[in-house]
Protein backbone atom coordinates (compact mmCIF):
# COMPACT_ATOMS: atom_id res chain seq x y z
CA UNK A 1 0.00 0.00 0.00
CA UNK A 2 1.40 3.38 -0.97
CA UNK A 3 1.31 6.34 1.32
CA UNK A 4 -1.47 7.84 -0.78
CA UNK A 5 -3.55 4.68 -1.00
CA UNK A 6 -7.28 5.25 -0.65
CA UNK A 7 -9.66 2.78 0.92
CA UNK A 8 -13.21 2.69 -0.38
CA UNK A 9 -16.08 2.75 2.14
CA UNK A 10 -19.33 2.90 0.18
CA UNK A 11 -19.09 6.09 -1.84
CA UNK A 12 -16.66 7.74 0.57
CA UNK A 13 -12.92 7.45 -0.16
CA UNK A 14 -10.61 7.22 2.83
CA UNK A 15 -7.00 8.27 2.98
CA UNK A 16 -4.92 5.43 4.45
CA UNK A 17 -1.94 6.92 6.25
CA UNK A 18 0.65 4.35 7.39
CA UNK A 19 2.92 5.28 10.25
CA UNK A 20 5.86 5.95 7.95
CA UNK A 21 3.67 8.10 5.69
CA UNK A 22 2.55 10.69 8.25
CA UNK A 23 5.29 13.19 7.42
CA UNK A 24 4.63 12.82 3.69
CA UNK A 25 0.94 13.54 4.20
CA UNK A 26 1.79 16.53 6.41
CA UNK A 27 3.88 17.97 3.58
CA UNK A 28 0.93 17.62 1.20
CA UNK A 29 -1.35 19.35 3.67
CA UNK A 30 1.05 22.27 4.03
CA UNK A 31 1.27 22.55 0.25
CA UNK A 32 -2.50 22.74 -0.18
CA UNK A 33 -5.64 22.46 1.98
CA UNK A 34 -7.61 19.22 1.82
CA UNK A 35 -11.23 18.83 0.79
CA UNK A 36 -13.68 17.63 3.41
CA UNK A 37 -13.17 14.09 2.10
CA UNK A 38 -9.46 14.46 2.75
CA UNK A 39 -10.18 14.65 6.48
CA UNK A 40 -11.12 10.94 6.58
CA UNK A 41 -7.78 9.56 7.78
CA UNK A 42 -7.26 5.84 8.40
CA UNK A 43 -4.29 5.14 10.65
CA UNK A 44 -2.26 1.99 11.24
CA UNK A 45 -1.66 0.72 14.75
CA UNK A 46 1.04 2.78 16.42
CA UNK A 47 2.40 2.86 19.98
CA UNK A 48 2.42 5.07 23.05
CA UNK A 49 5.48 5.20 25.26
CA UNK A 50 3.34 6.37 28.19
CA UNK A 51 -0.38 6.59 28.94
CA UNK A 52 -1.99 8.39 31.85
CA UNK A 53 -5.66 8.39 32.85
CA UNK A 54 -6.61 11.67 34.55
CA UNK A 55 -10.05 12.02 36.11
CA UNK A 56 -11.80 15.31 37.03
CA UNK A 57 -10.75 18.82 36.05
CA UNK A 58 -8.81 19.22 39.29
CA UNK A 59 -6.56 16.45 38.00
CA UNK A 60 -6.24 17.10 34.25
CA UNK A 61 -6.38 20.90 33.98
CA UNK A 62 -3.18 21.53 36.00
CA UNK A 63 -1.30 18.90 33.95
CA UNK A 64 -2.51 20.39 30.67
CA UNK A 65 -1.48 23.87 31.80
CA UNK A 66 1.93 22.53 32.85
CA UNK A 67 2.41 21.01 29.39
CA UNK A 68 1.46 24.33 27.78
CA UNK A 69 3.90 26.18 30.04
CA UNK A 70 6.67 23.77 29.00
CA UNK A 71 5.99 24.17 25.26
CA UNK A 72 8.97 25.35 23.22
CA UNK A 73 7.68 25.22 19.63
CA UNK A 74 3.92 24.67 19.29
CA UNK A 75 0.62 24.26 21.09
CA UNK A 76 -2.28 22.92 19.02
CA UNK A 77 -5.75 22.64 20.54
CA UNK A 78 -8.95 21.38 18.90
CA UNK A 79 -11.66 22.11 21.45
CA UNK A 80 -15.44 21.94 21.64
CA UNK A 81 -16.31 24.16 24.58
CA UNK A 82 -13.63 26.80 25.28
CA UNK A 83 -15.30 29.78 26.92
CA UNK A 84 -14.42 32.59 29.34
CA UNK A 85 -14.55 31.76 33.03
CA UNK A 86 -12.13 30.79 35.77
CA UNK A 87 -10.79 27.83 33.78
CA UNK A 88 -11.08 29.39 30.34
CA UNK A 89 -9.29 32.56 31.43
CA UNK A 90 -6.49 30.52 32.97
CA UNK A 91 -5.94 28.68 29.69
CA UNK A 92 -6.20 31.90 27.68
CA UNK A 93 -3.51 33.50 29.84
CA UNK A 94 -1.26 30.46 29.34
CA UNK A 95 -1.73 30.48 25.55
CA UNK A 96 -1.18 34.22 25.29
CA UNK A 97 2.02 33.89 27.30
CA UNK A 98 3.34 31.18 24.96
CA UNK A 99 2.42 33.18 21.86
CA UNK A 100 4.35 36.09 23.38
CA UNK A 101 7.40 33.83 23.62
CA UNK A 102 7.20 33.06 19.90
CA UNK A 103 5.62 29.63 20.28
CA UNK A 104 3.11 28.80 17.51
CA UNK A 105 -0.31 28.62 19.18
CA UNK A 106 -3.20 27.40 17.04
CA UNK A 107 -6.80 26.66 18.00
CA UNK A 108 -9.70 25.01 16.22
CA UNK A 109 -13.02 25.65 17.96
CA UNK A 110 -16.63 24.97 17.09
CA UNK A 111 -19.07 27.85 16.77
CA UNK A 112 -21.77 25.99 18.70
CA UNK A 113 -19.46 24.89 21.48
CA UNK A 114 -17.44 28.07 22.01
CA UNK A 115 -19.38 30.90 20.30
CA UNK A 116 -16.23 32.89 19.43
CA UNK A 117 -18.03 35.47 17.30
CA UNK A 118 -20.90 36.34 19.63
CA UNK A 119 -21.06 35.75 23.41
CA UNK A 120 -17.33 34.88 23.65
CA UNK A 121 -16.14 37.48 21.15
CA UNK A 122 -14.22 39.64 23.62
CA UNK A 123 -12.45 36.54 24.92
CA UNK A 124 -11.38 35.46 21.41
CA UNK A 125 -10.48 39.00 20.37
CA UNK A 126 -7.98 38.96 23.22
CA UNK A 127 -6.51 35.67 22.00
CA UNK A 128 -6.18 36.73 18.37
CA UNK A 129 -4.74 40.14 19.31
CA UNK A 130 -1.98 38.29 21.17
CA UNK A 131 -1.06 36.22 18.12
CA UNK A 132 -3.07 33.05 18.76
CA UNK A 133 -4.46 31.71 15.47
CA UNK A 134 -8.08 30.61 15.84
CA UNK A 135 -10.00 28.75 13.15
CA UNK A 136 -13.72 28.11 13.58
CA UNK A 137 -15.93 25.23 12.44
CA UNK A 138 -19.30 26.80 11.58
CA UNK A 139 -21.59 23.82 11.04
CA UNK A 140 -24.80 25.86 11.09
CA UNK A 141 -23.73 28.64 8.71
CA UNK A 142 -24.25 28.27 4.93
CA UNK A 143 -21.68 30.99 4.19
CA UNK A 144 -18.48 31.47 6.18
CA UNK A 145 -15.21 33.37 6.13
CA UNK A 146 -12.09 31.38 5.28
CA UNK A 147 -9.02 31.37 7.47
CA UNK A 148 -8.43 32.32 11.09
CA UNK A 149 -10.51 34.85 13.00
CA UNK A 150 -9.59 38.46 12.24
CA UNK A 151 -7.62 37.44 9.11
CA UNK A 152 -10.05 39.01 6.65
CA UNK A 153 -10.56 35.81 4.70
CA UNK A 154 -12.94 35.68 1.77
CA UNK A 155 -16.54 34.61 2.38
CA UNK A 156 -17.76 31.51 0.57
CA UNK A 157 -20.29 28.70 0.66
CA UNK A 158 -20.04 26.10 3.46
CA UNK A 159 -22.41 23.47 2.10
CA UNK A 160 -20.06 20.54 2.75
CA UNK A 161 -19.65 21.59 6.37
CA UNK A 162 -23.32 22.06 7.25
CA UNK A 163 -24.51 19.84 10.09
CA UNK A 164 -21.05 18.55 10.98
CA UNK A 165 -20.31 19.99 14.41
CA UNK A 166 -16.74 19.59 15.65
CA UNK A 167 -17.12 17.82 19.01
CA UNK A 168 -13.43 16.92 19.41
CA UNK A 169 -11.25 17.75 22.41
CA UNK A 170 -7.54 17.23 21.74
CA UNK A 171 -4.27 18.97 22.45
CA UNK A 172 -0.78 18.41 21.05
CA UNK A 173 2.26 20.14 22.54
CA UNK A 174 5.57 20.29 20.64
CA UNK A 175 4.47 17.25 18.64
CA UNK A 176 5.49 15.12 21.64
CA UNK A 177 2.60 15.16 24.11
CA UNK A 178 -1.00 14.40 23.18
CA UNK A 179 -4.26 14.76 25.07
CA UNK A 180 -7.70 13.32 24.21
CA UNK A 181 -10.77 13.40 26.44
CA UNK A 182 -14.34 14.50 26.88
CA UNK A 183 -14.18 17.75 28.83
CA UNK A 184 -14.46 21.31 27.63
CA UNK A 185 -12.26 24.10 28.94
CA UNK A 186 -15.13 25.31 31.12
CA UNK A 187 -15.82 25.82 34.80
CA UNK A 188 -18.39 23.04 35.23
CA UNK A 189 -15.69 20.44 34.55
CA UNK A 190 -13.58 21.95 37.34
CA UNK A 191 -16.13 22.46 40.11
CA UNK A 192 -17.63 18.96 40.23
CA UNK A 193 -20.85 19.58 38.29
CA UNK A 194 -19.55 17.45 35.35
CA UNK A 195 -17.50 14.24 35.77
CA UNK A 196 -15.04 13.57 32.95
CA UNK A 197 -11.55 12.36 32.07
CA UNK A 198 -8.60 12.82 29.71
CA UNK A 199 -5.91 10.50 28.42
CA UNK A 200 -2.40 11.92 28.20
CA UNK A 201 -0.06 10.07 25.83
CA UNK A 202 3.51 10.32 24.62
CA UNK A 203 5.27 8.38 21.88
CA UNK A 204 4.71 7.74 18.16
CA UNK A 205 0.88 7.85 18.33
CA UNK A 206 1.11 11.59 19.03
CA UNK A 207 2.03 12.10 15.36
CA UNK A 208 -1.40 10.78 14.39
CA UNK A 209 -3.08 13.36 16.64
CA UNK A 210 -0.89 16.08 15.15
CA UNK A 211 -1.85 15.08 11.61
CA UNK A 212 -5.57 15.19 12.49
CA UNK A 213 -5.14 18.70 13.84
CA UNK A 214 -3.06 19.84 10.87
CA UNK A 215 -5.61 18.48 8.38
CA UNK A 216 -8.46 20.34 10.08
CA UNK A 217 -6.53 23.58 10.46
CA UNK A 218 -5.59 23.56 6.78
CA UNK A 219 -9.14 22.59 5.74
CA UNK A 220 -10.27 25.77 7.48
CA UNK A 221 -7.57 27.65 5.55
CA UNK A 222 -5.18 28.19 8.41
CA UNK A 223 -1.56 28.51 7.26
CA UNK A 224 1.40 26.41 8.42
CA UNK A 225 4.93 26.97 7.12
CA UNK A 226 6.72 23.91 5.76
CA UNK A 227 9.75 24.90 7.84
CA UNK A 228 7.75 24.04 10.98
CA UNK A 229 7.24 20.39 10.08
CA UNK A 230 10.42 19.09 11.72
CA UNK A 231 9.28 20.56 15.05
CA UNK A 232 5.65 19.51 14.56
CA UNK A 233 6.60 15.92 13.73
CA UNK A 234 9.76 15.06 15.70
CA UNK A 235 11.13 11.54 15.97
CA UNK A 236 9.30 9.82 18.82
CA UNK A 237 10.61 6.81 20.74
CA UNK A 238 8.29 3.89 21.45
CA UNK A 239 9.73 3.44 24.93
CA UNK A 240 10.83 0.36 26.86
CA UNK A 241 7.29 -1.01 27.18
CA UNK A 242 5.28 0.40 24.26
CA UNK A 243 1.48 0.30 24.37
CA UNK A 244 -0.31 -0.54 21.11
CA UNK A 245 -2.27 2.60 20.26
CA UNK A 246 -4.20 4.19 17.43
CA UNK A 247 -6.09 7.41 16.83
CA UNK A 248 -9.68 6.88 15.70
CA UNK A 249 -11.16 9.89 13.98
CA UNK A 250 -14.76 10.25 12.78
CA UNK A 251 -14.97 12.88 10.05
CA UNK A 252 -18.05 13.61 7.93
CA UNK A 253 -18.67 10.80 5.47
CA UNK A 254 -19.23 7.08 5.60
CA UNK A 255 -15.88 6.14 7.13
CA UNK A 256 -16.42 6.14 10.89
CA UNK A 257 -13.59 4.24 12.61
CA UNK A 258 -14.74 5.16 16.13
CA UNK A 259 -18.23 3.83 15.46
CA UNK A 260 -16.78 0.64 13.98
CA UNK A 261 -14.30 0.17 16.83
CA UNK A 262 -16.98 0.56 19.50
CA UNK A 263 -19.26 -1.91 17.71
CA UNK A 264 -16.38 -4.41 17.39
CA UNK A 265 -15.47 -4.00 21.06
CA UNK A 266 -19.04 -4.61 22.21
CA UNK A 267 -19.47 -7.61 19.93
CA UNK A 268 -16.21 -9.28 20.93
CA UNK A 269 -16.23 -8.89 24.71
CA UNK A 270 -16.02 -12.35 26.25
CA UNK A 271 -15.54 -11.76 29.97
CA UNK A 272 -16.04 -8.14 31.05
CA UNK A 273 -17.36 -4.98 29.46
CA UNK A 274 -17.53 -1.47 30.89
CA UNK A 275 -19.45 1.22 29.00
CA UNK A 276 -19.13 4.80 30.26
CA UNK A 277 -21.31 7.29 28.40
CA UNK A 278 -23.72 10.14 29.13
CA UNK A 279 -26.02 9.65 26.13
CA UNK A 280 -26.86 6.02 25.30
CA UNK A 281 -29.64 6.08 22.72
CA UNK A 282 -28.42 4.28 19.59
CA UNK A 283 -30.49 1.11 19.24
CA UNK A 284 -27.77 -0.82 17.44
CA UNK A 285 -25.21 -0.16 20.17
CA UNK A 286 -27.77 -0.88 22.90
CA UNK A 287 -28.57 -4.24 21.29
CA UNK A 288 -24.85 -5.05 21.24
CA UNK A 289 -24.58 -4.28 24.97
CA UNK A 290 -27.64 -6.45 25.65
CA UNK A 291 -26.27 -9.34 23.59
CA UNK A 292 -22.96 -9.17 25.44
CA UNK A 293 -24.79 -9.67 28.74
CA UNK A 294 -26.75 -12.57 27.25
CA UNK A 295 -23.40 -14.18 26.31
CA UNK A 296 -22.47 -14.18 29.98
CA UNK A 297 -20.24 -11.11 29.85
CA UNK A 298 -20.21 -9.08 33.07
CA UNK A 299 -21.45 -5.71 31.84
CA UNK A 300 -21.41 -2.40 33.71
CA UNK A 301 -23.09 0.62 32.13
CA UNK A 302 -22.13 3.93 33.76
CA UNK A 303 -24.56 6.79 33.04
CA UNK A 304 -25.55 10.04 34.79
CA UNK A 305 -28.45 9.88 37.23
CA UNK A 306 -29.69 13.22 35.87
CA UNK A 307 -28.36 13.93 32.40
CA UNK A 308 -28.19 17.51 31.14
CA UNK A 309 -30.01 16.40 27.96
CA UNK A 310 -33.47 15.33 29.16
CA UNK A 311 -34.53 14.01 25.77
CA UNK A 312 -31.54 11.67 25.45
CA UNK A 313 -32.01 10.60 29.07
CA UNK A 314 -35.62 9.70 28.43
CA UNK A 315 -34.77 7.76 25.28
CA UNK A 316 -32.07 5.87 27.14
CA UNK A 317 -34.35 4.97 30.06
CA UNK A 318 -36.75 3.32 27.62
CA UNK A 319 -34.14 0.56 27.20
CA UNK A 320 -33.35 0.07 30.91
CA UNK A 321 -35.81 -2.79 31.46
CA UNK A 322 -34.39 -4.95 28.66
CA UNK A 323 -30.81 -4.21 29.64
CA UNK A 324 -31.45 -5.05 33.27
CA UNK A 325 -33.31 -8.23 32.31
CA UNK A 326 -30.29 -9.25 30.24
CA UNK A 327 -28.04 -8.86 33.28
CA UNK A 328 -26.49 -5.44 32.61
CA UNK A 329 -25.61 -3.53 35.77
CA UNK A 330 -26.70 0.08 35.22
CA UNK A 331 -24.83 2.46 37.50
CA UNK A 332 -26.20 6.00 37.78
CA UNK A 333 -23.55 8.51 38.76
CA UNK A 334 -24.85 11.28 41.06
CA UNK A 335 -23.53 14.25 39.06
CA UNK A 336 -23.39 14.80 35.31
CA UNK A 337 -21.17 11.94 34.14
CA UNK A 338 -19.82 13.23 30.83
CA UNK A 339 -16.96 10.80 30.11
CA UNK A 340 -16.98 8.50 27.09
CA UNK A 341 -15.03 5.25 27.45
CA UNK A 342 -15.27 1.52 26.73
CA UNK A 343 -13.18 -1.26 28.29
CA UNK A 344 -13.21 -4.84 26.97
CA UNK A 345 -11.98 -7.86 28.92
CA UNK A 346 -9.52 -5.82 30.93
CA UNK A 347 -7.39 -5.44 27.78
CA UNK A 348 -8.74 -2.82 25.37
CA UNK A 349 -9.67 0.78 26.13
CA UNK A 350 -11.36 3.18 23.70
CA UNK A 351 -11.90 6.66 25.14
CA UNK A 352 -12.41 10.19 23.88
CA UNK A 353 -15.35 12.28 22.70
CA UNK A 354 -17.83 9.91 21.04
CA UNK A 355 -21.28 9.45 22.57
CA UNK A 356 -23.59 6.51 21.88
CA UNK A 357 -26.12 8.61 19.97
CA UNK A 358 -26.69 9.20 16.29
CA UNK A 359 -25.06 12.62 15.99
CA UNK A 360 -21.74 11.46 17.44
CA UNK A 361 -21.74 8.07 15.76
CA UNK A 362 -22.70 9.27 12.28
CA UNK A 363 -22.44 13.04 11.79
CA UNK A 364 -20.07 14.93 14.08
CA UNK A 365 -16.31 15.25 14.08
CA UNK A 366 -15.16 12.99 16.95
CA UNK A 367 -11.82 11.66 18.17
CA UNK A 368 -10.93 8.68 20.38
CA UNK A 369 -7.81 6.80 21.36
CA UNK A 370 -7.73 3.00 21.13
CA UNK A 371 -5.24 1.35 23.50
CA UNK A 372 -4.54 -2.34 24.06
CA UNK A 373 -2.93 -2.91 27.43
CA UNK A 374 -3.99 -4.74 30.58
CA UNK A 375 -1.95 -2.22 32.58
CA UNK A 376 -3.77 0.77 31.07
CA UNK A 377 -7.14 -0.96 31.49
CA UNK A 378 -6.35 -1.71 35.13
CA UNK A 379 -5.33 1.90 35.68
CA UNK A 380 -8.61 3.06 34.16
CA UNK A 381 -10.53 0.74 36.46
CA UNK A 382 -8.64 1.99 39.51
CA UNK A 383 -8.90 5.70 38.71
CA UNK A 384 -12.35 5.86 37.14
CA UNK A 385 -14.58 2.79 37.33
CA UNK A 386 -14.04 1.69 40.94
CA UNK A 387 -14.59 5.18 42.44
CA UNK A 388 -17.55 5.79 40.10
CA UNK A 389 -19.20 2.51 41.06
CA UNK A 390 -18.80 3.31 44.76
CA UNK A 391 -20.70 6.58 44.29
CA UNK A 392 -23.38 5.35 41.89
CA UNK A 393 -26.88 4.06 42.54
CA UNK A 394 -28.35 1.07 40.70
CA UNK A 395 -30.39 1.92 37.63
CA UNK A 396 -34.04 0.89 37.61
CA UNK A 397 -36.63 0.30 34.91
CA UNK A 398 -39.40 2.82 34.39
CA UNK A 399 -42.68 1.70 35.99
CA UNK A 400 -44.91 4.75 35.73
CA UNK A 401 -47.15 4.48 32.68
CA UNK A 402 -46.75 8.12 31.66
CA UNK A 403 -42.95 7.95 32.02
CA UNK A 404 -42.82 4.79 29.91
CA UNK A 405 -44.97 6.33 27.18
CA UNK A 406 -42.81 9.46 27.13
CA UNK A 407 -39.61 7.39 27.03
CA UNK A 408 -40.99 5.25 24.18
CA UNK A 409 -41.76 8.37 22.16
CA UNK A 410 -38.29 9.79 22.75
CA UNK A 411 -36.65 6.45 21.86
CA UNK A 412 -38.60 6.41 18.61
CA UNK A 413 -37.11 9.73 17.55
CA UNK A 414 -33.65 9.12 19.11
CA UNK A 415 -31.84 9.32 15.73
CA UNK A 416 -32.84 13.00 15.69
CA UNK A 417 -31.91 13.85 19.27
Amino acid sequence: MTHRARLQMGSSPVLAVPTDGIREQAERLVAGPPSRRGLALAFDESTASSVEVLVEGASFYPRKLADIAAASSSVHINQFGFRPGVVGDRFADALIAKAGEGVSVRLVVDRQGSDPERSSKEFYDRLTAAGVEVCVVRATRPRVSAGPLASGGATGWNLSGLGHIDHRKLMVVDGRVGWVGGAGIEDHFQDGRFHDLFLRVEGPVVAQLQLVFLATFRWLRGEVDRAELDALFPFLEGGADPVPARVLHNAPGRYRPITDAIAHLLENASETLDVVNPYVTDRGMIRRIERAAHRGVRVRLFVPANANNWACAGAQQFHHARLLDAGVRILEYPTMLHAKAFVRDGQELVAGTCNLEAWSLKRFFEIDLQLVSSTVAAGFDERFSVPAEALSAPGRPLTDMKQRARAAALAAISPLL
